[in-house]
């Protein structure tokens, strides 16, 4: 019985110290290495380690490429967009290293902010000239394809507020401007799960983006190939369309793994 006694007495103390850096990491709001979060809770590095490999296999907290951590999906995923995209960055940029290289074409993943979609990460060829925005670029959400990705996921009234506050002005002669071939254009991406940007947000240039999407099938992101110049016909970029999901389902199942499982993916574009 004292045998009994002392593990369950310990238990609660490795308890208490999980706790402990979770909290830490919670209120601390940016990255921290095992022997910082060690010395912050008072423990030794070896115990930081075992803990917060535990709390990683079951998705309390989450390593990044430079080994230091973050809350996870099941604490700050859904709360703290800083993050989630935090993580998509570290996450997303070899994936799409690897399909730009096989490829040869430009990638971008993209999220919402207000009216716009930012470029949150990139991959680019090797190409002189390329003809893709800059990382961090602000892109008006209605006028490129991974914006009308994001776009045709929200619920109606949110999308007819983000629409209306656009105003929805042309930037080509290509750019869709009638709220009514604009809503048609959503209903389709929301069908079929893809977007193309036809020469809408510059005069030459055209992409197809899909959505990156959390476990529950919510979309949290596009990503897209772009860089496309003077197509005559988009639909020609539909041969990017199978890797393009497959990057995608990449980036999604690297997110949210949870130890040597992933989290089940909503459903599939």
């Amino acid at each position: 019985m004292e045998k009994q006694n002392s593990k369950e007495v310990e238990t609660i103390k490795m308890v208490e110290r999980a706790l402990h850096v979770l909290d830490l990491l919670r209120t601390s709001r940016c990255r921290l290495g095992v022997n910082d979060i060690a010395k912050k809770c008072e423990l030794t590095p070896s115990t930081a380690f075992r803990i917060l490999k535990t709390l990683e296999k079951s998705g309390w907290v989450f390593q990044l490429t430079d080994d230091r951590y973050i809350t996870g999906q099941k604490i700050s995923f859904v709360t703290e967009k800083t993050n989630l995209y935090l993580a998509l960055q570290d996450i997303s940029n070899f994936i799409m290293q690897q399909f730009t290289q096989k490829y040869d074409k430009a990638m971008n993943l993209m999220v919402r902010e207000g009216t716009h979609v930012v470029i949150l990460q990139q991959s680019r060829t090797n190409s002189f000239v390329d003809y893709v925005p800059p990382l961090h670029s602000k892109l008006p959400i209605y006028a490129c394809s991974g914006g009308k990705v994001i776009l045709s996921d929200l619920p109606i009234s949110h999308a007819e507020q983000i629409i209306e506050a656009c105003e929805l002005k042309p930037l080509t002669s290509r750019t869709i401007t009638n709220p009514e071939e604009f809503w048609k254009e959503l209903r389709l991406t929301a069908k079929r799960g893809y977007a193309f940007d036809d020469r809408e947000s510059t005069e030459n240039g055209s992409c197809i983006a899909v959505p990156v999407r959390d476990p529950e099938g919510n979309v949290i992101a596009a990503l897209s190939f772009s860089g496309f110049i003077s197509l005559e016909n988009v639909e020609e970029l539909i041969q990017y369309l199978p890797p393009l999901k497959e990057a995608a389902e990449k980036i999604s199942k690297n997110l949210y793994v949870v130890g040597n499982d992933f989290l089940p993916l909503g459903s599939s574009v």
